[in-house]
């Protein structure tokens, strides 16, 4: 039988969504799969839509895997839960098609950044935002957030080492929100390149606040190296939300 499953973290103890190889510390991929391995008697690998690196959260991250015998949804969601760490957080579960992946099934995956822009931050949220107190202009905000719908080539935007051969990506849709000093941008994407948000929100930073113009921030958009780009921002303030589907997993109302 194959499930989804919808997972949230705190990935500020993790590296990332990923196990491989000279990877150090744990992974998300590595917790589920343990408990996988309690309640399906071997080894189960996960499939996920979307690879969140070292210190990245999730609210909506989907995954999938099979098990060897039928499940309640519900049931297998408290099962799961209660093998895993408190960091890691079960959602929703839902039986779905043997050729469904998480990952390949995928339409499109989002992202939310959180900035705090203001001296002094509530130590609730604190771990969970970038603080820059530097004043950006949302309108530059916005237009940036314009500028990257479409395809384009953000070979400028990806980490060097993990640059693929097309660089590509189509983005669906991009805003900016927020009332007072805390702001989110939004991008919605059918897929993206390693750190692709954390450096367009870096490069973001850089025009918003006055550092560099936006006809700057555009022609990144036509390819370039990443030298060319703005600083990586930090990971805290980056949450995989969702990923979108042609058909519905779970009922989120």
């Amino acid at each position: 039988m194959r499930y989804a499953a919808k997972v949230a973290y705190d990935g500020s103890r993790f590296s990332g969504w990923q196990k491989q190889p000279g990877v150090t510390g744990e992974t998300i991929q590595e917790h589920l799969e343990r408990a996988l391995l309690v309640l399906n008697k071997q080894d189960t690998k996960v499939v996920a839509a979307g690879r969140t690196d070292r210190g990245v959260h999730a609210l909506g991250q989907v995954i999938s895997f099979d098990t060897t015998s039928r499940w309640d949804p519900q049931k297998l969601r408290n099962a799961l839960d209660a093998n895993l760490p408190a960091s890691i957080g079960i959602m929703a579960v839902a039986e779905v098609p043997e050729d469904f992946s998480a990952r390949r099934s995928a339409l499109w995956r989002e992202y939310v950044y959180f900035a705090w822009k203001r001296h002094g931050c509530p130590p609730h949220i604190a771990p969970y935002v970038w603080r820059n107190a530097v004043p950006w202009d949302r309108d530059l905000l916005r237009e940036m957030c314009s500028i990257l719908k479409g395809r384009k080539n953000f070979s400028a935007f990806c980490r060097k080492a993990d640059l693929p051969d097309n660089a590509e990506r189509t983005i669906l849709s991009s805003g900016v929100a927020g009332k007072g000093p805390l702001l989110r941008i939004r991008i919605r994407g059918e897929s993206f390149l390693t750190n692709m948000i954390r450096i367009i929100v870096g490069s973001m930073d850089l025009v918003a606040s006055g550092k560099r113009d936006i006809s700057w921030f555009g022609s990144l958009l036509s390819g370039g190296e990443r030298f060319q780009a703005g600083p990586t921002a930090p990971a805290c303030g980056l949450f995989l939300v969702k990923a979108g589907y042609g058909i519905s997993l779970w009922n989120d109302s």
